[in-house]
C-alpha cells in the first residue's frame, strides 16, 4: 500500500501538470485573440477619424475658395494644371550654360 500512494501522486502530478500546460495554451490563444479584436477596433477608429478629418479639410477648403471668390470648376482646373506643369516644363541645368 505505501507504493500505491507515491504513484498515486506521481499520476495526480502528471494530471495536474497537463492540465496546467493544457490551461496556458488556452489563456495565450485567447490573449492573441484579444490582441487582433483590439487592432481590429484601433483600425477602423483611426480608418474612421482619417475619414473625418478629410471631410473636414475639403470643408475648410471650399470654404475658403468661397471666401476668395475662387468658383469651385475653376479650382478644379487648376488642380489639373498644377499636376501637369512639373512634366510639361523643363528645367534649365542649375550650373548654367557650358561653352
Amino acid at each position: 500500500m505505501k507504493s500505491t500512494i507515491p504513484m498515486f501522486c506521481l499520476a495526480a502530478a502528471l494530471v495536474a501538470l497537463a492540465g496546467c500546460d493544457a490551461a496556458e495554451q488556452s489563456a495565450q490563444k485567447l490573449v492573441e485573440k484579444a490582441e487582433e479584436a483590439v487592432q481590429e477596433v484601433a483600425r477602423e477608429a483611426i480608418s474612421e477619424t482619417v475619414n473625418e478629418l478629410n471631410k473636414q479639410v475639403d470643408d475648410i477648403q471650399q470654404s475658403a475658395n468661397e471666401v476668395l471668390g475662387k468658383p469651385e470648376a475653376s479650382q478644379e482646373q487648376q488642380d489639373g494644371e498644377d499636376e501637369q506643369k512639373p512634366s510639361d516644363q523643363v528645367m534649365p541645368p542649375a550650373g548654367g550654360v557650358e561653352t
